[in-house]
């Protein structure tokens, strides 16, 4: 897997209900649901259902800090 599948995996996504988990320190774990919103060159924005927006980059992805369901 690379950015570059990432980015047009994503791409087909726009629009769609995501969930991501973010692995933070210390066995720290964030959850947050929303709707795949905007992406960038080294970014992508996530609208989540309360109202917020969350960006993430690709690398973390790939990284495994976050962890993304469709």
């Amino acid at each position: 897997m690379n950015i570059k599948y990432i980015k047009r995996y994503l791409a087909t996504k726009i629009g769609s209900k995501i969930t991501v988990i973010y692995y933070g320190s210390r066995n720290h774990k964030e959850r947050y649901q929303g709707y795949l919103w905007k992406l960038y060159n080294n970014v992508f924005i996530i609208k989540l259902l309360t109202g917020e927006i969350k960006s993430f980059t690709y690398i973390d992805i790939l990284t495994k800090n976050i962890q993304i369901y469709i």
